[in-house]
């Protein structure tokens, strides 16, 4: 049916009329529904993302924290092992020295030994 102000109107069985501007605003829910979970989608997937960087970070801020335990360990075992090196260094410096002065005694010896002779 068409009426005076050039608008196309349909009656169904049901009683709902139906012309070009309800069509349009029910056309234009729809667009901006669809567009809206779209956008909905967008979102949460963008949120997903931010999240799984998240979860990837703390995990490898774990496994820094477990690398800096591991090198701090290292770094002590280090230190003790040179310092145990220090150690025996001093040590062996010091009985060559009582060896060097051993057989300067006893060159010394031999020397006024021979001397005597």
């Amino acid at each position: 049916m068409i009426n005076s102000k050039s608008e196309i109107a349909v009656i169904n069985s049901a009683g709902i009329t139906l012309t070009l501007e309800s069509t349009g605003i029910f056309l234009g829910i729809l667009v901006s529904a669809s567009v809206l979970s779209g956008v909905t989608v967008t979102v949460i997937s963008k949120m997903n993302r931010i999240s799984n960087s998240i979860t990837q970070i703390e995990k490898a801020l774990e496994e820094e924290a477990i690398n800096t335990e591991k090198i701090r360990e290292i770094d002590r075992t280090l230190a003790l092992h040179i310092q145990e090196y220090v150690n025996r260094k001093d040590v062996i410096q010091m009985l060559l020295g009582q060896l060097n002065e051993k057989i300067d005694h006893k060159f010394r010896r031999v020397l006024f030994y021979t001397r005597d002779i």
